[in-house]
C-alpha cells in the first residue's frame, strides 16, 4: 500500500478525532497503577497505542493541541514511570523484562515529543525560539526532573554525572541501535569538576580511544540529544570520576589514548575501553566492585549478527549507552532535542534499522571495497596511519588498533546509507508539504523496501553492490 501523499491536510485533520481519547487515558492509567504485576503488560500498551498511531490521527492532535502543554504530558510520563522503577529497585522487586518493557514505551513517547517539537518550528509557533545546543543559556526547551528545576546545565553538574548523547553521524545511528533493542542514544560521557572548579568530560571515541577534554569541547560536538544523569551515591559518583580522569589523563600524557575496545568486552578490566564502559569500569573501581553499571546489560548477538561481528564486536552481552535510560539508581536530570534536526535524525534511525532488518530476513551484508569511501579507508588511509612521518596526520581520525578490514566496512556503512538517505529524504519532504507531516517509522521503512526491491530488479544495482545478501540468501 502506497502512502497517501495527496490526501488533503484538513481531510486527514478531519478524519479522526480519537487521540486524545484512546492515548491520554492509557497514559494516565499506567502512570498512576504501574506495578511489578502489570508492568510489561502497561508498557507494551503504551507502545503499541502510540506505535499504531495513523498520519491522521497524529496530525488531529497535533491540530487540537497545545504542543507545550503536550510536551509535558509526556514528559511527566518519562518521569514518573522512571521513579516508579526506582521505587521497584529500591524494594528488590524490579525485574529484566519491566526495565526493557519501559525500553519500548520510552522510545514511542519520544518519538511522539519529537514530532511536537518539529511541529512548532515547522510552523513558527509565534514567541517559540528553538537554541542549536542544550547548553545555551535559558534554553526554554530542556526539560528538567522536578528535583531539579533550577538545574543549570553548565553549573550545576557534579563530579560522577553521566551526559548521554546522541551523534549526527550514520555510525551513530547504527550504535543507538546496536543491541537487541532500537533506542535513541550513541554515547556516554562522565563529567568530572577539578579542585579548580573546571568541567571536564572523560569520553572514548572511536576515532582517538579515551581522552579527557573540557566541557566547552563536548558542547561543540554539537550532539542531537542530550540527557543527564546523576548517580544516587555522590561520594562515589566523585570518586569514579576522580579516578577516570586520572587514569585516561595520565595515559594520554604518557603512552598515549587508551586504545578504543572494538569488541565491546566488559571482560578485559579496562585495559581498552569503549564510552559506556569508561563509565562502568570507573564506578566498579570507585565502589569497590559493588557497583556495576548498568543493571541490565543489552544482548548484542540476538539481531544482526553478521553485522556486529564485521564490526569487530566479539561480546554476547554489553553495556551500550542507552542501558543508562533503565539503570534506576541513576535520577533523570535533564533532557533536550535540536528540533531542527529532528527529520535527519529519523531518517538515519529508519536507514540503519532498515538495513539491520535486511540482514536478519535476508542476510544482508556490506561488501569489502565496494563504496569509494571504503577503498579510500582501505587502501589509503589505513596504510597512511602506519608511516612514521604521516600518522599524525590521521591520529584523530583512526586509531592503530583499528584493523582494515573494520575501517573498510565503517566506509561502506557510511555509502550505503547516503544512497538510501537520498531515497527517503525526497520522499520525507514530499510528506511535509503534501500533509504536513512527516513520515512515521513504518512509512520510511515502506519507502525503503520499495528502493530494495526497485534496486534489485535494476541492472546497475548502486544499492547490492554495496550491500547485498550472502550467496544463496534473499535472491
Amino acid at each position: 500500500m502506497r502512502i497517501p501523499y495527496s490526501l488533503p491536510l484538513w481531510g486527514l485533520l478531519l478524519a479522526s478525532q480519537t487521540w486524545a481519547a484512546d492515548v491520554r487515558p492509557v497514559l494516565k492509567e499506567t502512570m498512576d497503577n504501574l506495578s511489578v504485576e502489570n508492568c510489561v503488560a502497561s508498557m507494551g500498551k503504551v507502545e503499541k497505542t502510540l506505535a499504531s498511531l495513523s498520519p491522521q490521527e497524529h496530525l488531529s492532535e497535533l491540530a487540537q493541541s497545545k504542543p507545550e502543554l503536550l510536551g509535558k504530558e509526556l514528559w511527566d510520563f518519562k518521569i514518573k514511570v522512571h521513579e516508579q522503577l526506582r521505587v521497584f529497585y529500591q524494594a528488590k522487586t524490579l525485574e529484566r523484562d519491566c526495565a526493557n518493557a519501559y525500553r519500548g514505551a520510552l522510545r514511542a513517547v519520544r518519538f511522539l515529543e519529537d514530532l511536537v517539537q518539529e511541529h512548532q518550528i515547522r510552523n513558527n509557533v509565534e514567541g517559540v525560539v528553538f537554541p542549536s545546543a542544550a547548553w545555551v543559556e535559558g534554553n526554554p526547551h530542556v526539560k528538567r526532573h522536578p528535583k531539579f528545576e533550577d538545574f543549570n546545565l553548565k553549573k550545576s553538574l557534579q563530579s560522577g554525572d553521566v551526559i548521554l548523547t546522541r551523534g549526527n553521524a550514520y555510525t551513530s545511528a547504527a550504535i543507538s541501535s546496536l543491541g537487541e533493542f532500537d533506542t535513541q542514544f550513541s554515547h556516554l560521557s562522565l563529567v568530572y569538576i577539578d579542585a579548580a572548579g573546571k568541567v571536564w568530560t572523560v569520553e572514548a571515541h572511536i576515532e582517538v580511544g579515551s581522552f579527557v577534554r573540557p566541557l566547552e569541547d563536548h558542547i561543540k560536538d554539537n550532539n542531537f540529544r542530550t540527557m543527564i544523569f546523576r548517580f544516587d551515591d555522590p561520594a562515589i559518583a566523585k570518586k569514579a570520576a576522580e579516578y577516570a580522569f586520572n587514569r585516561v589523563k595520565k595515559a594520554s600524557d604518557t603512552k598515549g589514548n587508551i586504545l578504543y575496545d572494538f569488541a565491546f568486552s566488559m571482560a578485559d578490566k579496562g585495559e581498552k575501553l569503549f564510552c559506556s564502559e569508561t563509565i562502568s569500569h570507573a564506578y566498579e573501581i570507585a565502589s569497590e566492585g559493588k557497583v556495576m553499571i548498568p543493571l541490565y546489560q543489552s544482548r548484542l548477538q540476538l539481531r544482526k549478527s553478521t553485522f556486529v561481528h564485521d564490526i569487530g564486536i566479539t561480546a554476547d552481552e554489553s553495556f551500550v549507552p542507552a542501558d543508562m535510560e533503565i539503570d534506576p539508581r541513576f535520577t533523570v536530570v535533564a533532557e533536550w532535542r535540536d528540533a531542527a534536526r529532528i527529520n535527519d535524525i529519523h531518517e538515519k534511525d529508519a536507514i540503519l534499522q532498515a538495513m539491520f532488518a535486511w540482514v536478519d530476513s535476508d542476510g544482508y551484508k556490506m561488501q569489502q571495497g565496494s563504496s569509494k569511501n571504503s577503498f579510500i579507508y582501505r587502501n589509503v588511509a589505513w596504510p597512511l596511519r602506519r608511516v612514521p612521518f604521516l600518522k599524525k596526520y590521521f591520529k584523530d581520525k583512526m586509531p592503530l588498533n583499528m584493523s582494515r578490514d573494520l575501517i573498510g566496512y565503517f566506509g561502506v556503512l557510511e555509502s550505503t546509507a547516503e544512497l538510501l538517505h537520498k531515497q527517503i529524504g525526497a520522499a520525507n519532504q514530499k510528506a511535509i508539504q503534501e500533509r504536513g507531516l512527516p513520515l512515521l517509522r513504518d512509512e520510511k521503512f515502506q519507502v525503503l523496501e520499495e528502493f530494495r526491491l526497485k534496486d534489485l530488479g535494476s541492472k546497475k544495482k548502486p544499492l547490492h553492490k554495496m550491500f547485498r545478501p550472502q550467496k544463496g540468501k534473499g535472491q
